[in-house]
């Protein structure tokens, strides 16, 4: 059993954790600071005024069934594991929620760790650490579906500066299943990984179902495919050339930020890399900067509720078990 952290080392990790949060709110403040210097603030007004304001309720709608998607894929990776008491979808859509709000907050993470501590009754003694490794899984199961959706595209539809070599698509499958097998026999080869490596895989339970996990890897691909649709219908009346094809790898591509949190939800960098991204399809700097920060608006509305449900009742509430309740 592992010795529990003294006095000093758990003021050092929170000094450390303090210290990051600051980094991350300055590296946010600095990113969009440098952004609009470079912005003709004439030009975002008259992109704002060109823009459609109901595309932003349409957001929020795709958002919210983005939302449903990766509580669908939760599901399923609860069930690919044996969790004996998985909650049900409704829970795992209202945790879903709440994890934004809190994943929008200063550390990024906040959101998976409250969504691992409320559903560890699922796996029964194995709870906790079951618990939290099914929510890394997802976010491994995320930039697996991101590979393989702007692997799929790129190899049908070159976008320039974006060209894959020949064979990119065969390989970008192959790496997607090794993956896929490298999560499936995660405690097999637990001791022969690198040490904290070694103790995600070693903390997941059983596979129980190999065709639920390729299931999620599915349901993962369509939630890449969400996210290039809200692209899409931000930039699509400011940018006529810009297809649809072409925001399933742009959009994607600049949310994939999120996934190295060193601004808070990958503010400023997602918006930089929209505005990158898009230019090289020669969208205005000022349309593709109105259109993320209008996603960051969608994002910050739908957290708001999410933090609102949070409120509303216990994060844990309709999670535990029934021998639970019963006592």
């Amino acid at each position: 059993m592992a010795s529990e952290p003294t006095r000093d080392e758990a003021e050092r990790a929170q000094r450390r954790r303090r210290w990051f949060v600051v980094a991350q709110v300055v590296l946010t403040l600095l990113v969009f600071g440098v952004l609009l210097a470079h912005t003709d603030i004439k030009a975002l007004l008259q992109a704002f005024h060109k823009a459609p304001l109901w595309r932003i309720p349409a957001v929020i709608g795709v958002l919210a069934v983005l939302l449903l998607c990766a509580a669908i894929r939760w599901r399923l990776l609860l069930g690919a594991y044996g969790a004996q008491q998985p909650p049900k979808l409704r829970q795992l859509l209202r945790l879903q929620f709440i994890g934004l709000f809190y994943n929008m907050l200063p550390g990024a993470v906040g959101g998976d760790v409250v969504r691992g501590l409320v559903t560890r009754n699922a796996f029964g003694e194995r709870g906790l650490s079951a618990g939290l490794a099914i929510v890394l899984i997802e976010r491994v199961f995320g930039l697996l579906g991101l590979s393989l959706l702007i692997t799929s595209v790129l190899a049908v539809h070159p976008i320039a500066k974006l060209q894959l070599p020949k064979g990119a698509l065969v390989l970008g499958v192959l790496a997607g299943i090794g993956a896929l097998l490298a999560v499936a026999a995660g405690r097999r080869v637990a001791n022969v990984l690198p040490r904290k490596l070694g103790m995600l895989a070693a903390s997941l339970p059983e596979l129980a179902s190999f065709p639920l996990l390729v299931a999620a890897l599915v349901m993962s691909v369509v939630n890449q495919t969400l996210v290039g649709l809200m692209g899409h219908m931000l930039i699509a009346p400011l940018a006529p050339q810009v297809a649809f094809i072409d925001s399933l790898v742009l959009s994607p591509l600049s949310f994939a930020t999120i996934f190295v949190p060193i601004t808070v939800a990958g503010a400023g960098a997602r918006d930089g890399a929209m505005v990158w991204l898009y230019g090289l399809l020669g969208v205005a700097r000022e349309s593709a900067l109105l259109a993320s920060l209008q996603i960051l608006l969608a994002y910050v509305l739908v957290a708001l509720f999410g933090g609102l449900l949070g409120l509303l009742a216990p994060l844990d509430s309709g999670l535990a078990p029934a021998e639970s309740k019963a006592e």
